[in-house]
């Protein structure tokens, strides 16, 4: 009797460490899956973002949980650099291009950015506008951001300032079309300024 138990024990260990290795190589598998697809996008956006080169790496290939994440990227003309020797930009573009590249394998509903767009000069906060733009077609995005290409490309606008007594209020909501209608209304009177200012000029 002890030796049937034994033997049944036995049986139950071999089919718990079976169950156990099979659920090891599908979280492998499931793992690279998500990795490659991931890493696959997150090359595209940066790319497309920094005109550059990026990937993502393990420490460790082999066994990918024994080990951690390396964001590696080459922004244009310059040389491969790992995420912590960046500038702030750079950082801001490659740790955006990161979480954009998740956004294209596993959308969420919608995404906050407070003022990712600081350390940006000029064009790459253009590029990242239109970044947003395209990727708002998946998700809504609720961005904070003192920058004019950010604003021009939202579909609704929300002025917010901190009052005297130290309490956020809001100045005004404009949509696309309004805040289109005042920017072309600004390049008018741009157009029309300059023939008056050549006539005084005597030109």
């Amino acid at each position: 009797e002890i030796k049937e138990r034994c033997e049944g024990l036995m049986a139950e260990r071999e089919e718990i460490e079976r169950r156990i290795n099979s659920y090891n190589d599908h979280k492998m598998r499931s793992f690279f899956e998500a990795f490659d697809d991931v890493n696959k996008h997150f090359q595209e956006i940066f790319a497309e973002l920094s005109f550059g080169h990026g990937e993502l790496l393990l420490e460790n290939k082999e066994a990918p949980f024994k080990g951690g994440l390396i964001i590696q990227a080459r922004p244009r003309n310059k040389k491969m650099q790992r995420l912590e020797s960046m500038s702030g930009g750079e950082k801001s573009l490659t740790a955006l291009s990161f979480i954009f590249a998740l956004q294209w394998h596993n959308p969420a509903p919608f995404y906050a950015f407070d003022e990712v767009d600081m350390f940006l000069d000029g064009l790459n906060a253009e590029r990242l506008s239109k970044m947003v733009k395209k990727q708002s077609s998946l998700a809504q995005f609720i961005v904070v951001s003192l920058r004019k290409p950010m604003i021009q490309s939202s579909q609704r606008a929300i002025g917010v300032f901190l009052g005297k007594d130290g309490f956020s209020k809001v100045a005004g909501m404009k949509s696309k079309e309004e805040i289109d209608e005042k920017d072309d209304e600004s390049k008018e009177n741009i157009k029309r300024k300059v023939p008056e200012l050549a006539t005084a000029s005597g030109i």
